[in-house]
Formats: structure tokens, sequence, C-alpha cells
């Protein structure tokens, strides 16, 4: 293998490291986090993509994705009309996001599948929160939503910081800024 690939790999597996150790991901199970598998497309086909860029991207799809039905009960369901109204323009924000997030993937080389597909971490909604949310009504959902809403922008804007001091690809950092600003800005609507 070129020394070149090496070093991208190494630094994707470093990277995708830092960013999984700052925020908990465990795949539910207790014991050091498993190795980050190498990514299916040559690193050295995608040079303007560092280990952090590459990182970032794969983790923030899913973190958007998941948050989504959680969007949608608010919308059909809260309690408060101010709620559901945040979170309507909170899908909004999400619905022109995810396209950016995906454009980037593939120009990366990045895998479709969601590699943390089942992994309990902060700010990754995962089934056994949505059901919670989603059995519940009236303020209940509404206090449920909110908090399962301040974790995940709080994760989101923390990972964003980590990519604009670690990543290397413009197009990438100007996507973690518009996401630090637009997490910071909906996370004060949702309370405390």
């Amino acid at each position: 293998m070129p020394p070149r690939v090496t070093y991208r790999m190494s630094a994707l597996i470093v990277g995708l490291a830092l960013l999984l150790g700052a925020t908990g991901c465990a795949a539910g199970r207790s014991g050091p986090p498993p190795t980050p598998a190498a990514p299916a497309v040559p690193m050295a086909a995608v040079p303007e993509f560092g280990g952090t860029d590459l990182a970032w991207i794969e983790l923030m799809i899913p973190m958007d994705e998941q948050l989504l039905p959680v969007l949608d009960l608010l919308i059909q369901r809260a309690a408060d009309p101010g709620l559901a109204r945040a979170a309507g323009e909170l899908r909004a924000v999400y619905d022109a996001e995810l396209p950016k997030l995906h454009a980037l993937g593939r120009q990366a080389g990045i895998p479709a599948e969601n590699p943390h597909k089942g992994h309990k971490m902060p700010g990754l909604v995962d089934a056994d929160r949505l059901a919670a949310i989603g059995a519940a009504s009236g303020t209940e959902l509404d206090q449920k939503a909110s908090e399962c809403l301040r974790e995940h922008l709080d994760q989101l804007a923390s990972l964003a910081k980590s990519e604009l001091q670690n990543g290397t690809s413009p197009a990438v950092k100007a996507l973690a800024q518009s996401v630090a600003d637009t997490r910071t800005t909906y996370r004060a609507r949702f309370g405390n």
C-alpha cells in the first residue's frame, strides 16, 4: 500500500476515534470501543478530506437523520405551540442540511450505510428514547422531547467545534460553522 494511502487511513482512524471518544459512542456494550473499519474507497482518491472531516460527516448524518422523528412528534403533538413552531423551523434546517452532508459523504467516498446504527451515545436518538418520547403526551411529551433536543443540540455544537478546530476541508468546515451557529441559536429556544 502506498505511504500516502496508509497515512490517510491512519488519519481517518485517529479522527474517528477522537470524535467517537468525545461522544462516548459505545455500541451499547462495555469495554473499549471497536476499532473503526477502513473506508471502502482508497483515501488517495479524496485528498481534500482529512480524518476529522470524514469522521464528522459520518457521524453528522445519523445524528441529523435520527432526530427527525422527534421533531415530527413535536410538530404534530406538542402541547406548547411555540415548541411546535421551533421544531418545525429546526426540521427545515435539517431538511436543507442533510443533502449537503450526503453530497460531502459521496464526494469523500464514505459508505452510505450508518455505522452508528443501534449505538447509544449523547445526542444520537436511539429507538428506546424515541419510543419513550412517542409514548408521552401533553406537557410530558414536550418535556421529554425538549430534554432530548437540548442534549442533541449541545452535542452537535461540540462536534462542530471539534471539526472547526481539527478539520482540513474548507467545505466541511463551512458546514460545521453553520451547524455551530444554528445549533447554538436553537439550543436557547429549548430551555435549560
